[in-house]
């Protein structure tokens, strides 16, 4: 598992139910891990190289499309 903090998000359920809407992917909020994982995301990388790549592109464009705010 990997568990960053994503710039800018305050809600991270929000972030992560944006994620599997519009990118198909899922990773759990770090709010699911206690007050302090707010702002956080958790992502499992046990998978191919080839499905994890997909998933890194997935996410560099829901982070580049992401609204202010």
């Amino acid at each position: 598992y990997a568990f960053f903090r994503v710039r800018g998000v305050t809600d991270s359920l929000d972030f992560c139910k944006r994620l599997v809407a519009e990118q198909g992917l899922g990773l759990a909020p770090g709010s699911a891990f206690g007050p302090e994982g707010e702002g956080f995301v958790r992502w499992c990388f046990a998978a191919s190289e080839a499905r994890l790549a997909d998933g890194v592109a997935r996410l560099e464009r829901a982070l580049r499309n992401r609204k202010p705010g």
